[in-house]
């Protein structure tokens, strides 16, 4: 096929969009054969880390975005998206998730406009 062992073993699957969200929470939060969690929440430099072993053209800046929806993610960091709780293993509400653009570039501006608009929105649920 033309193609060397040394580079096969550096060969990686192209990311797409569409699969953004099922490949980083595959990784974020991959759980084995027998239900345990395996990554059990890891960071954005880890999950992007094991991202980029498998996959190509996925940007770091999508892993950030993920985990700022990652309900998990939010409770460590006191952000919990809906003011409820969740499994350990669930994945992101998805209305939390609808909120973010993976087309765009990240800015602390949009970091911390997505933290308003959380905030914003729990607040608002309280209120009513």
């Amino acid at each position: 096929d033309g193609v060397g062992v040394d580079e096969k073993l550096s060969l990686r699957r192209v990311a797409v969009v569409e699969d953004f969200f099922d490949i980083i929470y595959s990784m974020h939060v991959e759980t084995g054969p027998n239900g345990e969690q395996i990554r059990k929440h890891a960071g954005q430099k880890r999950t992007y880390k094991a991202i980029s072993e498998t996959y190509a053209f996925l940007p770091r800046e999508a892993v950030t975005r993920f985990l700022m929806s990652c309900s998990e993610c939010q409770k460590r960091m006191h952000l919990n998206p809906d003011g409820a709780d969740h499994k350990d293993n669930g994945k992101p509400p998805t209305l939390v998730t609808s909120m973010i653009d993976y087309n765009m570039p990240i800015t602390m501006a949009y970091m911390k406009h997505m933290k308003l608009q959380l905030l914003n929105s729990q607040q608002d649920e309280v209120k009513s």
